[in-house]
């Protein structure tokens, strides 16, 4: 029986999306972050599994969207996360070239597809707590690069009695970093939501 539990990963999207500066402003809808579900077990060899959704349909010229993921670990993710709101697009670039990278799935949507569509990847990851991050753009990104959809997840490896010791050491190193707690929760809220089997 798989577990479906939460994740969190910064996306290349995003971090292209904020690389190309700051634009000029358009009236345009906001991009939603995309749907993001983990899954561990054994998916020949490997023990999680990503999926993406890219929740918004191609209905016209230029409304094509990309989603992408990453998945980081504990100390990555907390980067990412005091980064990303402190609107440090430098620090979080950096996150996103590091060597431990786990590069998530990738869902577009097109006229040709239009969706929403969804992609996953397995991946094999060591005990610990991880942050899924997934965004969301398109050329509306291009002119406003804060018209990026953001979603994160905790994945805790392994998922049930045995997460106790990962997610105190996350707990731990969160409070070290100086991350404000009022922030950080309902992003932590995420774990006891999606820990059912």
């Amino acid at each position: 029986m798989k577990k479906v539990a939460g994740g969190v990963v910064a996306s290349a999207a995003l971090v292209l999306g904020l690389a190309a500066g700051t634009g000029t402003a358009v009236a345009a809808d906001r991009y939603d972050g995309p749907t993001l579900e983990t899954a561990q077990g054994d998916f020949n060899g490997k023990n999680v599994e990503l999926t993406l959704t890219n929740p918004k349909r191609a209905v016209g010229a230029f409304s094509e969207t990309t989603c992408t993921s990453a998945l980081l670990d504990g100390q990555q993710g907390l980067d990412a996360f005091i980064a990303f709101n402190a609107k440090d697009y430098g620090k979080l670039i950096s996150i996103m070239t590091s060597p431990n990278l786990h590069l998530g799935p990738a869902a577009s949507n097109n006229l040709i597809s239009p969706g929403p569509n969804s992609n996953s990847k397995t991946v094999q990851v060591a005990e610990g707590v991880y942050i899924y991050l997934g965004t969301c753009g398109g050329w509306n990104s291009v002119l406003d690069p804060s018209n990026v959809g953001v979603s994160m997840q905790v994945l805790i490896v392994p998922d049930g009695i045995g997460s106790l010791s990962p997610a105190l050491t996350f707990g731990s190193t969160a409070l070290e970093a100086g991350v404000d707690l009022a922030s950080l929760l309902p992003l932590l809220g995420s774990v006891g939501g999606g820990a059912g089997s």
